[in-house]
């Protein structure tokens, strides 16, 4: 319990301190960049099975954003597919001996969340211009642009706690439950875990591309 609210610190380089969570957080990027490089540099007309697994991947994620938002798939597709690849990914990253879900750590949601916090006014200003966007946080009275600005950060460290406290969570109940029973558990345990990291990941996928669509659509929609 205290090394999943104070990440253990493995090594200290140039003068930053290291911790387990950084560097699970490197091998999860190490291995998405390799995947991924192994997996496209060969792209055929006639899929091999690794590539059909792959455009299902990117057109789920494209049917889901066209779904919600239409007419942004294209749009949101690289920032929303990279988002929900690499959640879903550190949050199975458990399973791997020595690695700890880096979504386990407040630091790293905070940090995916704030990516979210900056895109939203990003792709809003990009699309309706600075005027049209600034123009919604003063509709429909000027009184509420504070509780807009309000929302829009609660929103945010709403977004972040819900992936931690799940993803912590779920390492607690994992942890005590193989303390009772080590023989008998651990196949269904790696299946609850996989289950539900994909199911955070598709939250907080969902989720963002609310916030976006929210911030490039017209006020007169």
């Amino acid at each position: 319990m205290e090394e999943m609210l104070n990440p253990h610190v493995l090594f200290v380089l140039f003068g930053i301190p290291v911790t387990k969570t950084v560097v699970s957080t490197w091998v999860v990027m190490g291995f998405l960049v390799l995947f991924s490089f192994l997996l496209t540099r060969k792209m055929r007309l006639v899929p091999t099975r690794m590539q059909n697994i792959l455009e299902l991947f990117v057109e789920a994620i494209l049917h889901l954003i066209e779904d919600m938002s239409p007419g942004n798939g294209r749009k949101f597709l690289p920032l929303v597919g990279t988002l929900a690849l690499f959640i879903g990914t550190s949050d199975v990253a458990g399973l791997v001996p020595g690695l700890k879900p880096p979504t386990s750590d407040f630091n790293t949601t905070l940090a995916l969340a704030l990516i979210i916090f900056f895109a939203v006014p990003f792709y809003g200003i990009k699309v309706r211009g600075w005027k049209n966007y600034l123009k919604s946080y003063f509709s429909p009275s000027p009184i509420l642009a504070p509780f807009h600005i309000i929302s829009e950060i609660t929103r945010t460290f709403s977004l972040a706690l819900r992936l931690f406290g799940n993803i912590m969570g779920e390492e607690i109940i994992i942890a005590i439950l193989f303390l009772l029973s080590p023989l008998f558990l651990p196949l269904p345990m790696m299946l609850f875990s996989i289950f539900t990291g994909i199911i955070q990941a598709y939250i907080f996928t969902v989720l963002s591309v609310v916030y976006l669509s929210a911030a490039v659509e017209s006020s007169g929609h």
